[in-house]
């Protein structure tokens, strides 16, 4: 009987090197493709998550707004405060809505904004130091919302949920319009994490600690659409009509050594106009470049506006942009 040998051979150092090649290579693609679907699932997942605190942002700030100028004519304080509000020769009341361009929040001294010398127009990059991040110097804005609350039947002095400030505080009706309800809205800075975030400050018989409302805003900006109004200049006697005409900055509202006339120009305003820049965590976005961001549209971007345009540095994070406008329903003109 023959014995048949069948010769058997291995790979040879060649072909191993090659097929490791190869194996390594399709290992490295795979790797590739699952780290760039981790990069886009992240940037969708906090894509999703900006705009979630957008819609906030935008609910919290448009409730606010809405509030400006409100009375209670039912309640028997407002009916006395309704009076007073006629009284226009006699009245000079601190406008329902107002605020500073470019500004960075300090505590009031009291409810006299429109003459405090604690937060002026331009002092944010002063402010700022030498903090140069976008979470500061931002070119934000400040907004202020006066309104009146409204009392329980059993007890004036607490309110009843119908009317809150921005801090979600129930207001009562205040004993006269000056000392109506505020929510102030601002930016500020976390010292530990260096996120921005939109904050609140109230008053109630005296300013109380701002606190942060929604996390990741970079950039607030305020237009005001108003009526009859020309930058700097008092206005004139019954010249409007109570259709918003001009969109201005809050600096443009201001008549120079003049408190009286920026009131009234501040009475004037019939809209109010947000721009928000909404940013995510280091490593949220796809693409990593440096680029310009307009909070209130390229429409609306000015070279003497600071924060009509951010410049976003290259820092991986995801940034949106999203501007809305909010016409005023109570009439806070005085006649």
């Amino acid at each position: 009987m023959r014995c048949t040998h069948i010769q058997q051979r291995g790979l040879s150092l060649v072909e191993l090197l090659v097929a490791m090649t190869l194996g390594l290579l399709l290992v490295l693609v795979a790797i590739g493709l699952l780290f760039s679907a981790s990069r886009g699932f992240n940037a969708v997942d906090h894509g999703s998550a900006a705009r979630d605190k957008e819609r906030l942002v935008t609910e919290l700030l448009t409730s606010g707004i809405l509030q400006a100028g409100y009375e209670d004519w039912g309640n028997p304080l407002a009916n006395l405060q309704s009076v007073a509000r006629l009284q226009s020769a006699a009245t000079d009341l601190e406008p329902d809505i107002f605020g500073w361009d470019n500004a960075f929040y300090a505590v009031p001294t009291d409810l006299n904004l429109s003459t405090s010398t604690a937060i002026a127009n331009g002092n944010r990059p002063t402010k700022c130091g030498s903090d140069s991040s976008t979470a500061c110097l931002n070119g934000s804005d400040i907004l202020v919302v006066r309104f009146q609350g409204m009392s329980t039947v059993s007890d004036a002095t607490k309110g009843d949920r119908s009317m809150l400030n921005c801090g979600g505080d129930s207001e009562a009706a205040p004993p006269d319009l000056e000392n109506r309800s505020v929510s102030l809205f601002h930016l500020s800075r976390n010292s530990a994490s260096g996120e921005a975030s939109l904050s609140c400050a109230t008053y109630n018989d005296g300013w109380k600690d701002s606190r942060p409302l929604v996390e990741g805003v970079e950039s607030f900006q305020v237009l005001y659409g108003t009526d009859a109004v020309e930058p700097g200049v008092a206005p004139t006697a019954n010249s409007n009509d109570s259709v918003a005409d001009r969109w201005l900055r809050a600096d443009q509202l201001t008549v120079a050594g003049d408190a009286s006339a920026t009131r009234a120009n501040w009475r004037r305003v019939r809209a109010v106009r947000i721009g928000l820049i909404m940013r995510g965590p280091v490593g949220s976005a796809v693409e990593v470049a440096a680029k310009n961001i307009w909070p209130l549209g390229a429409t609306f971007a000015d070279t003497s506006d600071v924060g009509s345009v951010l410049l976003a540095p290259a820092d991986g994070r995801l940034r949106t942009s999203h501007s809305f406008t909010v016409h005023l329903r109570n009439d806070l003109a005085m006649p």
